[in-house]
């Protein structure tokens, strides 16, 4: 039986996440306390929910790309809300605009991940809009125009607090990025653990590097956006490559750890490596936390000290000559690796406080080429307008589930139980079944403490008390989407009721109706998740396959002499992302329906045989770059690269020649080959 396990609090509580639900918070409470003041609580509410609406997409982003992503979703916003208001004495029309409002929302995804948020831009102020009461005509363009007018006020709050806060928001995603890493070092140090089973200590470092590459995807627009432009942003644009050099030599580190794990008189020596790569994990967590706080922290020596211990302890073995010879040759690289990369700690803390130590650590690169491109233009959508496309199978089943949710509540008779049953199946339907059905558990439990948070403040405290509640309930669903969505349903539960409350304040707050609208919401998301469904198998294949030409790609580049810097880091970009994609998918199929989970074994496999790999890769590159060993002789790479290049169906070369790396090429292209034949076969 799973055991229930108490959360990260200091991960919950402190982070740039909490900063940002704070400053969002914060400008919807102005707002809605300056209409409050000017209009009344109730009159001044389209302009708190235009603020609100206007809020959905704002995360940490350059002003630029915040204003074009603001924009554009709070414009098309104000068409879907507009069209709603006036389709509202016709409730089949009503109906209509929902399923249309919803299908554009729906491909709005199809720009890429970061539009997931605008695509709910778009769908929730419909939601807003249908729990005001309904007016005349006039009325109703009156409430829009005050709507518009508090999501443009929103805005300019917005990119002036971003302006005015750059050098804050850029510490702080450079703080979670080293928190990120510490998090995966302390993983990496349970490899280095025999009493743990290395296939799932494997696997653990596995997940840790794939949330270690989804932080770095979103620091880096931020942290690399103009990033010379000042002494500041160019210490912090740092903390990416010097981070990265650290998994290099942590990969590397790992190439002989099963020998290691398997010579006894190592045992001690491992007890030093965990403690050296613990204490500098704690160490990189203080960091992070002082970071937040001062542009030029400092980290305490306990890591150096631990790293003294394990050089020793090293030392000693390697004049231990009862050991086997190959053994204390392993001993000896994985410590050098293991010193590499823990030293790339006190580095760390040098960029951060010297801007010349930072423009060193990137010479020869060139920021701007890793910098994801965002496509705004709604016209490149018209390639997912086919039933073939997952975002456009996606769009439709959200588009008929909200359909269906709207007749529901129509029958139902009361307006507020539209919304709410609205509102639940445009937060936790998703692309994926998988996804899907968690965040149906999470919304029912986050919306059940809500509800009875809302209902008790709404019972017993005045209506000037409740607008900080409504903005805190807001920054919490902002600042929790993406970390914990138990947490986030809950503030939006409480947002949800309170605004409600407040465009009404005469109408009760039932605390059994709203439940029982989340519980119609999430079976109808639950239900609609079978209309043509996208299936994480159908997609995997070609996940693979770019994760096949990626460590095609990174070998090229990893192995080649005096290759330029910025081609190496591009190809390890990639290659992380590549490696993150899989482990991402094998995550999503693996909370899908069993019948569904085609060849997932098999896909376990070839990503632990990626990893095992890429681990060889980085060793040759780092002993060939520290001098203490020589290239891979020619015939050696020729063969590997002629391995990974071979035909699809033709599987690893024969006669591979001697040494590891050979080794890992047949070890992944066999696993490769595997899986691509289970996924036809179980296709089938």
């Amino acid at each position: 039986m799973a055991r229930w396990r108490l959360p990260n609090f200091a991960r919950l509580l402190i982070g740039p996440h909490v900063i940002n639900g704070l400053t969002v918070a914060i400008g919807v409470m102005l707002i809605a306390v300056v209409a409050s003041f000017a209009l009344g609580f109730a009159e001044g509410q389209p302009v708190t929910l235009g603020a609100i609406a206007a809020s959905i997409s704002d995360f940490p982003a350059p002003w630029r790309e915040k204003a074009k992503t603001i924009g554009l979703g709070f414009g098309l916003a104000l068409v879907a809300t507009t069209a709603t208001q006036l389709s509202l004495p016709w409730p089949a029309a009503t109906v209509l605009v929902i399923g249309v409002t919803a299908f554009v929302g729906g491909m709005l995804t199809g720009l890429g991940r970061w539009a997931l948020a605008l695509g709910m831009q778009v769908i929730i102020p419909v939601v807003f809009v249908l729990g005001f009461p309904r007016e005349t005509r006039p009325m109703a363009m009156e409430i829009e125009g005050l709507f518009a007018v508090g999501g443009l006020v929103y805005i300019a709050y917005a990119l002036a607090a971003t302006v005015l806060t750059d050098t804050s928001a850029r510490r702080l995603v450079a703080a979670e990025s080293i928190r990120e890493f510490s998090i995966y070092l302390k993983t990496v140090a349970n490899i280095f653990d025999p009493k743990v089973e290395i296939a799932a200590a494997y696997g653990a470092a596995i997940r840790g590097q794939s949330a270690l590459a989804e932080q770095l995807q979103t620091a880096r627009p931020l942290l690399l956006h103009q990033a010379t432009r000042a002494e500041p942003s160019l210490r912090l644009s740092a903390t990416i490559g010097i981070l990265l050099d650290g998994f290099d030599a942590l990969v590397a580190s790992q190439c002989d750890v099963a020998m290691v794990r398997d010579t006894p008189q190592a045992a001690r020596l491992l007890e030093r490596a965990r403690a050296a790569m613990r204490t500098a994990s704690f160490n990189l967590a203080r960091l992070a936390l002082d970071l937040l706080t001062t542009g030029k922290p400092k980290l305490p020596p306990d890591h150096r000290r631990a790293l003294v211990e394990m050089r020793r302890e090293a030392a000693r073995l390697e004049a231990d000559e009862s050991i086997d010879p190959r053994a204390r040759a392993a001993l000896s690289d994985t410590t050098r690796r293991l010193v590499v990369a823990l030293n790339q700690v006190g580095r760390l803390e040098r960029v951060l406080a010297d801007a010349q130590e930072a423009a060193g650590s990137m010479s020869g690169v060139d920021l701007p080429a890793f910098l994801p491109k965002r496509v705004y233009s709604l016209l490149s959508l018209r390639n997912h307008l086919s039933l073939a496309s997952p975002v456009f199978r996606f769009s439709l089943r959200l588009a008929l589930a909200m359909m269906a949710g709207s007749i529901i509540a129509l029958s139902l008779g009361d307006s507020g139980h539209g919304n709410w049953i609205l509102l639940t199946i445009a937060v936790v339907m998703r692309a994926g079944y998988g996804l899907t059905k968690q965040r149906r558990n999470d919304r029912i439990i986050g919306t059940l403490v809500g509800c009875m948070i809302a209902v008790g403040a709404v019972s017993w405290l005045p209506p000037a008390a409740l607008v900080p509640l409504q903005g805190l309930g807001v920054g919490i669903a902002h600042g929790f989407a993406r970390l914990n969505y138990r947490i986030a349903s809950t503030g939006a539960s409480i947002m949800a009721l309170v605004s409600l409350h407040l465009a009404e304040p005469w109408a009760p707050a039932p605390l059994l109706p709203r439940l029982a609208d989340t519980l119609i919401g999430a079976a109808l998301a639950h239900l609609f998740s079978y209309v043509w469904p996208h299936w994480e198998f159908v997609e995997a294949p070609q996940i693979a396959s770019r994760l096949d030409m990626r460590l095609r790609a990174f070998t090229e580049v990893a192995l080649k002499p005096n290759v330029a810097e910025q081609d190496y880091r591009l190809a390890r970009k990639n290659m992380i992302e590549a490696l993150a994609a899989l482990s991402d998918s094998a995550g999503r199929m693996s909370i899908e329906p069993v019948a569904t989970r085609k060849a997932l074994d098999e896909m376990a496999a070839f990503l632990m045989a990626a990893h095992g790999f890429v681990v060889q890769v980085s060793a040759a590159r780092l002993d060939v770059r520290a001098g203490v060993a020589p290239p891979p002789d020619g015939e050696t790479l020729r063969w590997v690269k002629a391995t990974l290049t071979a035909d699809a169906g033709e599987g690893p070369l024969r006669d591979p020649p001697p040494g590891p790396l050979a080794a890992a090429a047949v070890a992944v292209t066999a696993a490769a080959q595997r899986y691509r034949e289970a996924a036809r076969e179980e296709a089938l």
